[in-house]
């Protein structure tokens, strides 16, 4: 065997070496005052969570073009301001993107009725939320 193709082997069989990585949980660095969760309607309805995203856009105008779709806990401005029959949102990484209005519904759990959702800025540097209750 060439000196090359022990090289090779030998690099290969060290890349397939698992390192630990230590693990550190995502916390919750401080709550988002003058913000809200919502839910898409549908995701309440017989579909569940199964319910199709809902197309998001770059601005509240109807000429806006779509950027993505939300799902799941969407998190917006408390009280709900609306333009055009949008809202703003925020995404998980910090941009602020519109969905329709009129098809979010307030937030709330199926299995503890006594859950509060509480939008957050997380230790990640994402956006998320928590919750208590």
């Amino acid at each position: 065997m060439k000196v090359w193709q022990i090289a090779f082997c030998l690099s290969f069989m060290a890349t397939g070496v698992a390192y630990g990585q230590p693990y550190k949980p995502v916390t919750v660095v401080q709550e988002l005052p003058g913000w809200q969760c919502m839910s898409l309607s549908a995701v309440y309805g017989p579909q569940g969570t199964n319910a199709p995203p809902a197309p998001v856009f770059s601005g509240p105008d109807s000429s806006a073009p779509q950027v993505g779709t939300g799902a799941g806990v969407i998190i917006v401005a408390k009280p709900l301001r609306v333009t055009n029959g949008r809202t703003e949102m925020i995404w998980p990484n910090g941009k602020k993107v519109w969905i329709s209005a009129d098809i979010l519904t307030p937030w709330h759990s199926i299995s503890d009725p006594s859950a509060v959702c509480h939008p957050a800025l997380l230790s990640n540097g994402r956006y998320g939320f928590t919750t208590s209750g």
